[in-house]
């Protein structure tokens, strides 16, 4: 599965060395369906029926390179594409 990425306004464009690992390119594809909202990690696994260890380890991968977002609400870690996300 491929998934192809526009650049839409100001949203970041995923490097291609994201193409061969599935579970970063299915957090890019759901993330960006939903670009100025915030998602917790549960919501995030539940949303796309995955390994709970998978996703976290995307979300790692991605947050480190600047990819997406991550915000701490009360301790909780949330996930977003836009810096200007609402809740």
């Amino acid at each position: 599965m491929t998934i192809q990425f526009t650049n839409e306004g100001n949203l970041p464009q995923p490097p291609d060395r994201y193409d061969s690992d599935p579970c970063c390119q299915e957090v890019l594809e759901f993330l960006r369906r939903h670009p100025r909202t915030r998602f917790s990690q549960l919501a995030i696994v539940r949303t796309l029926n995955s390994n709970r260890l998978y996703i976290e380890r995307a979300l790692a991968r991605l947050t480190a390179s600047g990819v997406i977002k991550k915000y701490l609400e009360n301790n909780i870690p949330f996930y977003s594409l836009d810096a200007c996300s609402n809740r």
